[in-house]
């Protein structure tokens, strides 16, 4: 799920290619949009403002193979007030990124 769906985006021009590139990259719930920050390998996961919990895993056993959950980003509850969607681990960092020293492992260990 983005912020565009493809049925109504496709219908839009695209004056600009790499901001169609970033809204279709960039879930609800993020803070700015995806691709925004200046190292492209850079994702959510290892964001600062990631609210990640320590047993967010989905089973080892299960049809995610012990894969991260989405969280709530915490810069976008700062901007709005509100707790938004739960983000995913792999989308793009946005401009607000902040380095997380211990971020998480994509999967269970």
């Amino acid at each position: 799920m983005t912020l565009f769906r493809d049925s109504l985006s496709d219908k839009l021009t695209q004056p600009d290619p790499t901001l169609t590139r970033q809204a279709r990259a960039t879930y609800p719930g993020m803070a700015h949009f995806a691709g925004t920050y200046g190292d492209s390998n850079m994702t959510c996961r290892q964001c600062l403002h990631w609210e990640h919990r320590a047993y967010a895993y989905h089973s080892k056993n299960g049809k995610y193979h012990g894969l991260i959950k989405p969280a709530p980003c915490r810069k976008y509850r700062a901007i709005t007030g509100k707790t938004g969607p739960a983000v995913p681990d792999n989308a793009e960092a946005c401009k607000y990124f902040e380095w997380n020293v211990a971020h998480p492992r994509r999967f269970a260990q």
